[in-house]
């Protein structure tokens, strides 16, 4: 409920106040558990990315996010993930899991956290972990205006022109998932990357739009890893 609430508010205003675009959204599936990976550069993006996607997402945020008292209430009524930026965090894995297991959508930021100066960063390894350990589908997505409406350093976003762009599933090979070894996990990091890439260029807008006309299926329930 609490999430509908918050949603129900910001929707109209980021419509409105940011002329927020969404192209691509049949490529979300409306049942099932699946990952959303997006690009961050923005304290805008989590709020714009969930205004665009037809399904409540369950992000995974730092912990030192959550652990700021003016805003925890927010984020746990908003049933987010913490996770800690500069360790192995088992339990943050763990908890997005069972998140999948019970056929939720959980939302990540792969590099893991905001870029300072608006370019992509390496990713870090939680995105093709979690795909390889459940082998739901990872969707990604790119958040473009987002930054510009609320640059680094000022108080409050200005009206502006933001869009996200939803693309087609990206899914760690069978195969590979057994192993999970570094170079496995690191080519699933790098792909994922370059899709999300892809949707913030002009030819990511045929590829949004490939399964613009019908809803991608619905995925199989995730195992135990």
């Amino acid at each position: 409920m609490f999430y509908a609430f918050v949603k129900l508010f910001f929707r109209p205003l980021v419509r409105i106040y940011l002329r927020l675009r969404t192209e691509g959204a049949a490529n979300v599936p409306l049942r099932g558990p699946a990952l959303i990976a997006a690009n961050h550069t923005s304290f805008l993006d989590p709020i714009v990315l969930g205004s665009a996607c037809p399904r409540k997402i369950h992000f995974i945020v730092l912990q030192s996010m959550y652990d700021w008292w003016r805003l925890r209430w927010f984020y746990w009524g908003m049933q987010t993930i913490p996770v800690r930026a500069d360790e192995g965090d088992p339990r943050a894995v763990k908890q997005a899991l069972s998140r999948l297991r019970s056929g939720d959508l959980v939302g990540i930021f792969p590099e893991g956290g905001r870029s300072g100066d608006g370019l992509p960063r390496p990713p870090k390894p939680g995105a093709a972990l979690l795909a390889a350990a459940s082998g739901v589908p990872v969707i990604p997505a790119h958040i473009q205006g987002a930054r510009a409406a609320w640059k680094p350093g000022t108080w409050f976003p200005v009206p502006g022109a933001v869009r996200v762009r939803f693309g087609e599933a990206q899914r760690f090979e069978t195969e590979k998932r057994k192993r999970r070894d570094r170079e496995a996990m690191e080519s699933f990091s790098r792909r994922l990357m370059e899709a999300i890439a892809r949707l913030g260029s002009e030819e990511g807008i045929e590829s949004a739009a490939h399964c613009g006309g019908e809803r991608a299926a619905a995925p199989r329930p995730a195992r135990n890893p």
